[in-house]
Parts: C-alpha cells; structure tokens; sequence
C-alpha cells in the first residue's frame, strides 16, 4: 500500500535533504508520517518526535486518545519482508510471556505502508505499533547510573525476558518466506561490516587504528570457531529498549531481530554497562535470570570478551553508513577512546 501527499504544494521546492541538521530533517520526515497516518483509522492524529536514529520514530495521539508509535524506516535497510517477519515474531512472543508491541493493521488491512513526501527525496516504509507505558533505565551510550544491585536487578529480569525469547524462537513456526539479518563474524568484524567500515574514520588516530584492527583480526579468529550463527535473537537489548513499568519491563525495538549466537544478545545488553560501570552486576544478574529459564553455553560465555568486542566495533563503524545522523558522528572520539582502551587489554591478556 502506499500513500502520499502533497499538501497541496506540488512545486514547493527544498535544499538537500542530507545538508540539513537533524531537526530540520525530522521536521520533514515528520510531514511525511503526517501523510503515512492517513492508511490507519486516527482520527485528527498528532505526531511527535520520539527518536532518530535508524528510523525516524514518533509518538502518536489520535483525537479519540489512542496512542501509538510510528516508525518511518530507514531507505534500503530492511525490506517489506524483514519487516513483516519482524512484526510476524513481534506478535508470536505472546504465547512466551514476552510483552511485545502489536502492529495496528491499516483500514485495507496491511501492517506496512509506504508513504511519500517531497519534502523527502524517498518513499518511506511505515509501519505502527501499539503505544507501550515505561521508561528506559539508561542508554546505549551512557549505560544505567544506579546502584550494584539495581543493575543486577535490572539485569536479571533482562536475561529472563532474553532466554524466553530464544526457547520460543528455536521452536517457532517462522512463515514462508522467511527473512531476517545475521549477525555474524563477517557482518560484525569482516571487511564489509553491516554498519560501516571503523577504520575509515578519520577521526581515529594512528595508535587506535592500529590496536583496534590487531583486536578485530584476533576477534574475527575466535569467533570463527563458533561456525554458523544459527539462533534467532532480539539483537538490541540496549537499555534504551527496556522500559521498566513499575516492577513490569517490556522490549521494545527488534529492528535488529535476526541470526546470531546467543552470547551476542547479552553481549549486546551488557556493552553499556561497560561506559556506566555495573558491568558485573550485570553479567551476574543476566547470567541468573537466563539460567533460570534455560541453559547458557558455555562456548559462547567463554568468548564474551570478543563479543563484547565484536558489538563495540560495529558501533565504532555506525556513524559511516549514516552520515546524515551528525550526533552519532560527535560520539566517535569517545567510543574510539572507550574501544582502543578495551581492545589494548584484550590483546595484553594473551
């Protein structure tokens, strides 16, 4: 389905979309979901900006009260059917006891729409998810300020939550066609990242450079004795994707749902804990809610430290494959800093 308007302004002309800061670009971006609500049945919505970052995402409020939250897409980054097999797991976890957003369907039906705007130079896809109530216990880049135990607190309801995701995904009936990204040696550490190529920034010095492309070859060597990632994970348990409700916590964001190995998702949770501190409460609170629920190999706790890596290095790259997002870019010489520091003493205790 694909929807598009105009606001009657079919000559209206604009600078370079990717010239503008980012408030100007959500601004239009914004226009855009604006003409993207019209496929669902809201009356007289109002949108607001929420986050930009891989998409653009906006919190929604129809006259009638209903809440919601839109996600206009990154062009190029996941197809109709990474979506729609996203949302598909998104709706199944139910049965695990895992409180996921559910997709609104459009009047015609359709849980994805695309939408245009010439105030943005691409269609974009869209899709809404049902507002959830909570808020984040920290971010990717701050990780959580709060005592030991509350980390591990936090922790264990996240390792928890993260194990009856994996036993309900190993035993899902996934639809047909199935596609969803892999997180694996090559696309995390190989010569074509998925989210950019580390040691193309130029804000890296030549020490750096050379600590972290020795840390990434001895990464990419160990992982490699892993052989293929073959287990469905969430693959962003960031704190910004846990809201906490009270005593409830609820994931939000599986954009990055996909193939990986199961040290990864908590490699992934447990990275910004490394910017905060609370890193072993952490790993202890997330280790005694997952084996709580099920078994965690121990291959793969062996190999946290290159995961951990592994995860680091892929964020190093981020900002490269979206140069539009110039807050991502002011991060580098902190996360180049934080990464040659772990990578000098990774390779130290070998």
């Amino acid at each position: 389905m694909t929807s598009g308007d105009h606001d009657g302004q079919q000559t209206e002309t604009f600078p370079d979309f990717h010239a503008l800061d980012e408030p100007q670009q959500v601004a239009r971006i914004e226009r855009l979901a604006a003409c993207a609500l019209a496929a669902w049945d809201l009356p007289d919505p109002h949108v607001e900006s929420i986050k930009y970052r891989e998409n653009a995402v906006f919190a929604v409020r129809a006259a009638n009260g209903r809440r919601a939250v839109l996600r206009v897409h990154r062009p190029g980054y996941r197809s109709d059917l990474d979506i729609a097999c996203e949302l598909a797991w998104m709706s199944a976890l139910g049965s695990a006891g895992v409180d996921a957003p559910a997709a609104i369907a459009t009047r015609g039906d359709e849980l994805i729409t695309t939408a245009s705007h010439p105030a943005v130079p691409e269609p974009r896809q869209c899709d809404l998810l049902d507002w959830v109530e909570g808020s984040s216990p920290g971010t990717l880049e701050a990780g959580v300020f709060a005592s030991d135990e509350s980390v591990r607190e936090l922790y264990r309801s996240v390792g928890s939550i993260a194990a009856r995701m994996h036993v309900h995904a190993k035993g899902w009936k996934r639809p047909e066609p199935f596609s969803r990204p892999s997180w694996n040696v090559e696309t995390l550490a190989g010569e074509h990242p998925t989210f950019g190529r580390f040691w193309e920034l130029g804000e890296l010095e030549p020490p750096q450079l050379e600590v972290l492309m020795r840390a990434r070859d001895r990464v990419r060597s160990r992982l490699d004795d892993l052989g293929p990632v073959t287990r469905l994970i969430h693959g962003d348990l960031v704190p910004d994707n846990i809201l906490v409700d009270g005593a409830r916590q609820r994931i939000i964001d599986f954009d990055d749902f996909g193939w990986s190995w199961i040290g990864f998702e908590m490699a992934t949770s447990l990275f910004p804990l490394q910017l905060s501190g609370g890193f072993d409460a952490g790993l202890e609170g997330y280790l005694e809610g997952y084996r709580g629920i099920t078994a965690f190999p121990d291959e793969e706790l062996e190999l946290l430290p290159e995961m951990l890596l592994a995860r680091g290095l892929s964020y190093l790259g981020w900002p490269l494959g979206r140069p539009e997002i110039r807050s991502a870019r002011m991060l580098v010489p902190m996360f180049a800093a934080v990464l040659s520091d772990a990578a000098a003493e990774y390779l130290a205790r070998d």
